[in-house]
């Protein structure tokens, strides 16, 4: 382990807020460029240990046929030759790299219809995309395994927010963001938006929270989901099927009703319609810290077949609930010596009662806590410096240069974030430093004012519990201004601060999520054994119980392999892997996903391979134009 020294002792030009100009950021940027030009073989060596890069091709190995060569031209007469892009290749936010024969953007939802049926016409694989941050690899072409070439339907531009009346509900369009949705909601409703993850900085879809069912950090929510949404299939005759539950007096033509619409009011919803618009109940589900089922996680068929579809679907509209904004809130960092300390806390203060629970309550061990330190500074601190609106560009930024088929370009970025993270100041006040160099355990607890006296009611818990417990075993510290702010970026940072200090490192790594039983307080047992870890952060959305780990591995270890053998002992605990980035290409769905998938998509067009199904026209064996000892006829 590499541990972080220094803090604010670092040398460079500082701004008056004790932080780093822009113009230090900069400059650190160009001396680590430089170095990187001439890194060399050395770190293309520890690229390909690191991060095996895939083996790309345009298509797969069929020549296209005249309906696919022409598809593109057909493409653009419906969405403009501007938002059709020919042979783009794009990298995935961590796994996946690949080339589309077509990228195409349509604008509004009737034309995102006519380009998915022009696309099943021409017999091509089809991913809906959102904003490419999916971390399993499914949001990019695979051309190594798919038998058909592959169309990229970019949903982006269907941005859409029509919040309903008074703002308790929200439509929006498959391509809207959540960051956009969350400031919108804020700004003119003062209404809290459904979903806040850990990426939001880079602005995720709605749409694709919705097919991950994705869950994020606060625990009077639940996953991103609904009963309440458009969406089309693909049926085994090859025509499209919309499906409309939005419950919306939309005249029978809800693509028409909603593309001629910037607004909708009370009287536009159907009062028959009573599909619910988020998980029903789900604070009494993750106080129910007995029970031995989990929270959440990825293969639960609950739903709709848009929820938890993983690109199965090609999702245009969803309706979801908004959530009020407290009067007032704190966050408060608890630093603990023991584990079990922590998941106490959780019962007895975070999850006390239905009017006495935390807003959120996340968890970082010491190894992660110590690991963000040595190589996510620099990130919290462009985030600071651009704002989160301003980041996404500066990643597909990021993603583009790792692209460049040179060989220090796909590991440069993350070596510059490695070797210069000590030039900026550690970004914790003093007291959150001393806490990660005294204790193990680490919870951020934000409590919010939803009903009167709720904070110091909670404010009373902590100290009632601290009160009991062996002097110096724990201790808690009230963020306020800045420090609330770098706390939480603290904590949001640590994924790509991972892939960061792996590279830096020249180690191995892996990173899994999965859903723990609710009353299990341990983390599970690892094959350490036959898999020697040398680092593990462990971070958790506590409330929910559900985790995610980065592994480091010594060099010697085959990530593949642990990966599965990893999945196994996560789940003889009674624990579901994955619990909310989806299945992707890493993880096999269990038979009854595979099975929904395949009803709802049997011609296997949608995102073929997604969960360990076929990635071959109708989930054959291997592709059609193989003959049975596998060569080409």
């Amino acid at each position: 382990w590499v541990r972080a020294e220094g803090g604010d002792s670092g040398r460079g030009e500082k701004s008056a807020s004790g932080g780093y100009s822009l113009g230090a950021v900069l400059a650190v940027g160009a001396g680590g460029l430089m170095s990187g030009v001439i890194i060399g073989d050395k770190d293309m060596r520890l690229r390909r240990m690191t991060f095996p890069p895939n083996q790309l091709r345009a298509c797969c190995d069929e020549p296209l046929t005249e309906a696919q060569k022409g598809l593109a031209g057909e493409l653009a007469k419906v969405v403009g030759s501007g938002y059709v892009k020919n042979n783009k290749t794009q990298k995935g936010s961590r796994l996946g790299k690949g080339t589309s024969i077509a990228y195409v953007t349509p604008g509004t939802l009737e034309e995102a219809v006519k380009v998915l049926e022009l696309c099943v016409k021409a017999d091509v694989a089809i991913i809906p995309q959102g904003a490419n941050t999916s971390l399993t690899g499914a949001s990019v072409p695979r051309n190594g395994e798919c038998d058909r070439p592959t169309v990229v339907i970019g949903l982006r531009r269907l941005s859409k927010i029509m919040p309903i009346g008074d703002g308790k509900r929200v439509l929006c369009f498959s391509g809207a963001g959540i960051f956009d949705l969350k400031e919108k909601m804020e700004k003119e409703y003062k209404r809290d938006s459904h979903s806040v993850l850990g990426s939001i900085f880079l602005n995720p879809t709605v749409a694709a929270g919705v097919a991950y069912g994705s869950g994020g950090t606060q625990i009077r929510k639940g996953p991103s989901w609904t009963e309440r949404a458009l969406f089309c299939k693909v049926k085994d005759d090859g025509s499209i099927e919309l499906i409309n539950t939005l419950g919306l007096k939309d005249g029978g033509d809800a693509i028409k009703f909603l593309d001629g619409r910037n607004e909708l009011k009370p009287e536009d919803i159907d009062p028959t319609s009573k599909g619910a618009c988020s998980w029903p109940n789900y604070g009494e589900v993750v106080r129910a810290v007995d029970d031995s089922k989990v929270a959440r996680f990825n293969a639960d068929t609950t739903g709709l077949d848009c929820c938890r579809s993983e690109g199965k679907v090609m999702i245009l509209a969803t309706m979801h609930d908004t959530f009020p904004i407290p009067e007032k809130s704190q966050l408060v960092w608890v630093a603990c010596k023991d584990l079990s300390q922590a998941h106490a806390i959780k019962r007895q203060v975070a999850l006390k009662s239905p009017d006495t629970m935390a807003k959120s309550c996340e968890y970082m061990n010491r190894e992660t806590y110590n690991g963000v330190d040595r190589a996510g500074r620099i990130l919290v601190k462009m985030i600071e410096i651009v704002g989160m609106q301003r980041l996404e560009p500066l990643w597909n930024l990021k993603l583009m240069i790792e692209m460049i088929p040179l060989p220090f370009t796909g590991i440069i970025c993350d070596k510059f974030l490695y070797w210069f993270n000590n030039v900026i100041p550690q970004p914790l006040p003093q007291t959150l430093r001393d806490f990660g160099k005294e204790y193990d355990h680490h919870l951020l607890m934000e409590l919010g004012e939803y009903s009167d006296g709720e904070v110091a009611r909670l404010r009373g818990a902590l100290d009632e519990f601290a009160a009991k417990q062996p002097e110096g075993s724990m201790t808690y510290h009230v963020c306020e201004g800045w420090e609330a702010t770098r706390a939480n970026l603290y904590r949001f940072v640590v994924a790509p601060a991972f892939r960061t200090y792996c590279i830096g490192v020249g180690m191995p790594g892996l990173s899994i999520d999965y859903a723990l039983p609710k009353n299990f307080q341990e983390y599970p047992s690892l094959p350490e054994k036959e898999y020697p870890i040398r680092n593990r952060w462990v971070y958790s959305h506590f409330g929910c119980n559900v985790y995610h780990e980065d592994l480091v591995f010594t060099p010697d270890v085959d990530v593949e392999h642990a990966k599965h053998d990893i999945k196994k002992a996560v789940e003889c605990t009674g624990g579901k892997l994955p619990a909310e980035h989806g299945h992707g290409t890493e993880y096999k769905a269990p038979k009854d996903m595979q099975e929904r998938w395949k009803r709802t998509d049997p011609l296997n067009v949608m995102n073929p391979g997604v969960g360990g199904t076929s990635n071959y026209k109708l989930y054959a064996d291997k592709p059609a134009h193989l003959g049975c000892c596998g060569h080409h006829h």
